[in-house]
């Protein structure tokens, strides 16, 4: 076929999954599946090579990432219940003072937990950004953009989030090289789009407006204990912070605040970390050994990590709570694998439908076309259909096929496409309204928080990208 039909197509496939997701409100895994075989067939793929294509897509992208991305949520839902992080923030806190408790809490849910699944983390934190603006005397407001931007950047952006694996596995990025990149560049995002929410929380923040005056909180835990009701609530959201957990999958599994050493409990983060990174650095100086690559191979390390958060948890949780901290992860994570790898099968009939030498062709007349191109993918998904996950891993799938050819390195297109799905969340985004009810607001009051600190994130994130790109 020629060229432009193929691209109307891929349009088409594109607005269609929107469509399917936001306003027919079908299951993103379905919609993905029906707009690859719409692809597949309309580009003259064949009945035969279109279900093919999906299932190889599926399956390669499993292969790549499947294993690393249950793990790291496991790790993370074991350093949640065990409350690790809880303990990481108070630290930070010691060290940085109030004035900069706001960059603290915001690299603390971003580079030090990145494997903890997004929902888990906001309810964990939530109550300690209430906690801390009580006790510093400080708005809620920079504390509340700084967890929207802190843990925006873990899922897209620093490894293990479940959303970095997928896009890294969809670009065919080295997981060391993805690591070394994410946590200088998401720490930097980190510090620059707080400092600029918080600016600008001091000119525009109206307590009166923007905190809901019904809404009532422990002031020494910061948990929300009651909610207002407003008709602006959105349906099915949590109504409180409660002592538990949520998972994502609607089950709860009570947390349990350990008295081990804190750097005894973080190490089922940092050995992982460190193990890849060796293995990474030792390969690009031509040193490596075989135990090096076997230790320093992304599965096996974070196998090691899971084993030791279990071991580290069971004095704290005894292992029948142990158990069900892991069966709740799993639920989770089952979630995530499963889009991961619809996005896997889009991917692949990408592929197969020639889409790299057509997108090849549009970028090569400028470099930065290519970064520019796939942040605004990224952010016309986030705003229609609210998940960033979703936006992410679709933007990097579409431009996956010609990454190869372009010359644009594969991690700064990875982070193109984060930086878009940062962009804009709203009401349609569930977690929107995790914030209101998590942190006493009103519609107005998140939107500044959740929205704008978002945004400002993915501008930030897109300028860092851009310049990246002129000296790399």
């Amino acid at each position: 076929m020629e060229n432009w039909p193929v691209l109307i197509h891929t349009g088409i496939t594109i607005g269609g999954i929107v469509a399917m997701v936001v306003w027919a409100r079908i299951n993103p895994v379905i919609a993905l599946v029906v707009g690859a075989l719409y692809l597949g067939l309309a580009s003259g793929l064949g009945f035969k090579d279109t279900p093919t294509a999906i299932t190889k897509g599926f399956g390669a992208l499993m292969a790549e990432v499947g294993l690393i991305i249950g793990f790291g949520v496991l790790i993370g839902s074991l350093l949640s219940a065990t409350g690790t992080l809880q303990r990481v923030v108070h630290v930070l806190l010691r060290l940085v003072g109030a004035k900069r408790s706001p960059q603290a809490l915001g690299l603390a849910s971003g580079i030090v937990f990145p494997s903890i699944y997004f929902d888990v983390a906001l309810v964990m934190m939530a109550p300690i950004a209430r906690s801390i603006a009580v006790r510093t005397g400080r708005s809620v407001a920079p504390l509340a953009g700084s967890l929207a931007i802190g843990l925006e950047v873990a899922l897209l952006m620093v490894l293990p989030g479940a959303a970095a694996l997928a896009v890294a596995g969809s670009l065919d990025i080295a997981l060391g090289t993805m690591l070394l990149w994410g946590i200088p560049f998401g720490a930097a995002a980190i510090v620059i789009s707080i400092s600029l929410h918080t600016m600008l929380m001091g000119r525009t923040w109206n307590p009166e407006k923007d905190v809901d005056p019904l809404a009532d909180y422990d002031e020494n835990s910061g948990e929300i204990v009651g909610a207002s009701g407003h008709h602006d609530d959105h349906p099915g959201t949590a109504s409180g912070a409660g002592p538990s957990l949520s998972t994502g999958t609607g089950t709860t599994a009570t947390a349990t605040t350990s008295q081990k050493p804190l750097a005894l409990m973080l190490l089922p983060v940092l050995v992982p970390v460190i193990l890849i990174v060796v293995n990474t650095i030792t390969a690009a100086a031509g040193a490596s050994t075989g135990l090096v690559v076997f230790l320093g191979n992304p599965v096996v390390a974070l196998l090691i990590g899971l084993i030791l958060a279990i071991v580290l948890a069971v004095p704290t949780l005894g292992r029948a709570g142990v158990e069900e901290v892991i069966s709740h992860g799993a639920s989770a994570s089952g979630v995530i694998l499963l889009f991961t790898g619809v996005a896997g099968s889009l991917g692949q009939v990408l592929v197969e439908i020639g889409v790299a030498d057509i997108v090849e062709g549009l970028f090569s007349a400028n470099a930065s076309f290519p970064l520019l191109l796939t942040w605004a993918v990224g952010a016309l998904l986030r705003l229609a259909q609210g998940s960033g996950s979703v936006a992410a891993i679709t933007a990097a799938a579409l431009i996956a096929p010609a990454v190869a050819d372009l010359g644009t390195p594969a991690v700064l297109i990875a982070f193109a496409a984060a930086a878009g799905a940062s962009f804009g969340g709203n009401v349609s985004d569930n977690t929107f309204w995790m914030f209101k009810t998590l942190l006493g607001l009103t519609t107005r009051g998140t939107f500044q928080v959740y929205t704008v600190a978002q945004s400002i994130l993915s501008f930030v994130a897109l300028g860092m990208v851009l310049v990246a790109g002129i000296f790399v």
